[in-house]
């Protein structure tokens, strides 16, 4: 099965994006990976994975 992407920034619309993919993704049940390597700061995206994950 394919895995879609979704890539996050550290910006607040990127943010009510990705958790709209997600849930999206979880209601179709699909697989999502998400890319965090656009966030240079360890506790600002230490944040958003705990926000993007609890879903």
């Amino acid at each position: 099965m394919l895995r879609s992407v979704i890539v996050v920034t550290d910006d607040e619309a990127s943010i009510k994006n990705a958790v709209r993919e997600v849930l999206r993704s979880k209601h179709k049940g699909f697989e999502v990976a998400l890319d965090l390597t656009r966030i240079k700061d360890k506790h600002r995206k230490k944040e958003i994975m705990k926000l993007l994950t609890k879903y």
